[in-house]
C-alpha cells in the first residue's frame, strides 16, 4: 500500500463487474482512479452468477427495457472479450401446454426488443439435445451465451492497471469524507494498515452493499438484496443453454457452463445480510423439480454443491411487487441533490449489462469533475493487449501497485462459480513477470 499515492481524481468502491468496468473506463479517459475492494476482484455477486450472458429473451415479455439493454451489451461484450465468452446459443423450451401457449408472446416480445429469435423443429431439437424430456412441445432459439465473469473482470482490471489505474484488494472503506457539500476522500483499513485517500469523486459500485457504502456519506440508498441459489452438476447435461418457456420464475435456466459442469438456477428470496446467506434444502428441491422437468437426468444425478448470489435490485415502485417482478434494469444515482456532490451510486442491472452501468456512472462523475465525456469501452478488445500495455502491467506488478499478488483472485474462485474450471488468464501474466526477473 506504500506505493499508492494519497490523491486520486475518482475512487471506485466495489470490485465486481460494474466497479471493474468503471475503473477501466476512467483509466481510458486519463482520469486517475483507485479501485477499493474489501475482498478480491469479482468475489461477490459477479463471481457467483449462473454464467449466462443474457440475450434479453428472458425479460422480453416482462421487462422490455432490461431486455433491450441485454441484447445490446451481449453483442458488445462478445466483440470485446471473446476469450471470456462461449457462444453456445440458447433455447426456450415448453414442456407443458400453458408454456407452449407462451410461445407466440415470447417471440413477439423478442422481435420488439430487437432480439434475434427463431423456431426450431422439435425433432431437430431432440437431436441437438438428446437428454431433454420426451414432453418437450416446442423450442425457440435465442442468442444466449456462456460468460466467464472472473476472466472478464480480471481482463478488464489488468488493462485498467496497464492504463494507470490503481487497485487495492482487502480494503474496507470505513468512511467517506464530505466537506462543503462534496465528497473529498475515503478512509478505511487494509491488512491492518489504515488508509486515507483524497479525491474529487466516488463511484459506489458495491452491489448489494451499496446501501452500507452510501450510509458512510450520510445518504440513504434503498437496495433490495435478493438471493438466488444455483446448483452445480458435475456432468454435462446439455449442449445449449435451456430456459423454461415462461415468464421469469424459479428453476428455469440450465447452463452448460464448462466441461464437466452444468449450472441450474435460480431461486429468489429476500435476505437481510448479503454476507450471510442460508442455502436451504428446499432450494435444491425446487431446482431439481423445475429444471428436471426439462432434463430428467438432472434429478438422477443431483447436485455436487449449491452456491448463492445476491442481486442488488432497485426498490420497486409498487409495494406489493414480487422479487421476480422487480426490474432487472439499472439506476445510477447522483447524490448531489442530497447534498453530496461527486458521489454516484450504481444500482441494479445484470452481469450482462455491467459495462453499460459503469459507463453511465462514469459519465455522471466526469460531468462533475470536468473529465472527458463519451463512450470509451464499447470498442476496446480485452483479449488483445498491446506490448506497451503488457510492459506497463509488468512494471506496475513489480512496483507492488496491486494488493496481494493477483493470486488472491485465484483463491477467491474456490467458493464461487469458477470452482469447476481453471482461470487461465492470470497465471501466464505472472509467469511472464517472473521470466522478466520479477517475483
Amino acid at each position: 500500500m506504500s506505493s499508492l499515492r494519497g490523491y486520486y481524481d475518482v475512487i471506485v468502491v466495489g470490485g465486481g463487474a460494474v466497479g471493474v468496468f468503471a475503473t477501466l473506463d476512467l483509466a481510458l479517459r486519463g482520469v486517475s482512479v483507485l479501485l477499493l475492494e474489501r475482498r478480491s476482484i469479482c468475489s461477490g455477486t459477479s463471481g457467483r452468477s449462473h454464467g449466462m450472458l443474457h440475450s434479453g429473451a428472458r425479460y422480453a415479455t416482462t421487462d422490455p427495457q432490461a431486455a433491450r439493454e441485454c441484447i445490446s451489451e451481449n453483442m458488445i461484450l462478445s466483440e470485446m472479450a471473446p476469450h471470456c465468452i462461449r457462444d453456445v446459443g440458447g433455447f426456450f423450451v415448453s414442456v407443458k401446454p400453458e408454456e407452449e401457449e407462451y410461445h407466440s408472446e415470447l417471440t413477439s416480445a423478442c422481435e420488439r426488443a430487437g432480439i434475434p429469435v427463431r423456431d426450431c423443429d422439435v425433432q431437430l431439437f431432440r437431436q441437438l439435445e438428446p437428454k431433454v424430456s420426451e414432453k418437450v412441445r416446442s423450442a425457440v432459439f435465442v442468442p444466449d451465451k456462456v460468460v466467464y465473469a472472473k476472466d472478464l473482470a480480471v481482463s478488464a482490471i489488468l488493462l485498467a492497471v496497464a492504463r494507470g489505474a490503481s487497485v487495492l484488494e482487502g480494503a474496507e472503506a470505513s468512511g467517506l469524507k464530505v466537506e462543503d457539500g462534496g465528497v473529498v476522500g475515503v478512509w478505511g483499513s487494509c491488512g491492518g494498515d489504515v488508509f486515507n485517500f483524497e479525491c474529487r469523486g466516488v463511484i459506489n459500485a458495491a452491489g448489494p452493499w451499496c446501501g452500507e457504502v452510501a450510509a458512510k456519506a450520510g445518504i440513504h440508498v434503498e437496495v433490495i438484496p435478493a438471493a438466488g441459489v444455483m446448483g452445480v452438476t458435475c456432468v454435462n447435461l446439455t449442449r445449449h443453454i435451456l430456459n423454461r418457456m415462461r415468464p421469469p420464475s424459479d428453476g428455469d435456466i440450465i447452463v452448460p457452463y464448462t466441461s464437466g459442469a452444468t449450472i441450474s438456477g435460480t431461486t429468489a428470496m429476500l435476505v437481510e445480510d448479503p454476507d450471510n446467506i442460508q442455502i436451504r434444502e428446499e432450494d435444491a428441491n425446487v431446482l431439481l423439480q423445475e429444471c428436471g422437468e426439462v432434463v430428467p437426468a438432472l434429478r438422477r444425478v443431483g447436485f455436487s454443491r449449491l452456491y448463492a448470489s445476491v442481486r442488488p435490485l432497485i426498490s420497486p415502485s409498487e409495494e406489493q411487487m414480487s422479487l421476480r417482478e422487480i426490474t432487472r434494469s439499472f439506476e445510477v444515482l447522483d447524490h448531489s441533490e442530497q447534498g453530496v456532490r461527486g458521489f454516484i451510486t450504481a444500482l441494479g442491472g445484470k452481469l450482462t449489462t455491467s459495462r453499460l452501468i459503469a459507463e453511465t456512472a462514469v459519465e455522471k462523475i466526469c460531468q462533475q469533475i470536468g473529465a472527458p465525456r463519451g463512450s470509451y469501452t464499447d470498442k476496446i478488445r480485452l483479449d488483445m493487449p498491446s506490448e506497451e500495455d503488457l510492459r506497463e502491467l509488468r512494471e506496475r506488478l513489480k512496483a507492488g501497485e496491486l494488493s496481494g499478488e493477483l493470486a488472491s483472485t485465484l483463491k477467491a474462485v474456490q467458493d464461487a462459480i469458477d470452482a469447476e474450471r481453471y482461470v487461465g488468464l492470470i497465471l501466464p501474466l505472472l509467469l511472464a513477470s517472473r521470466k522478466g526477473g520479477q517475483s
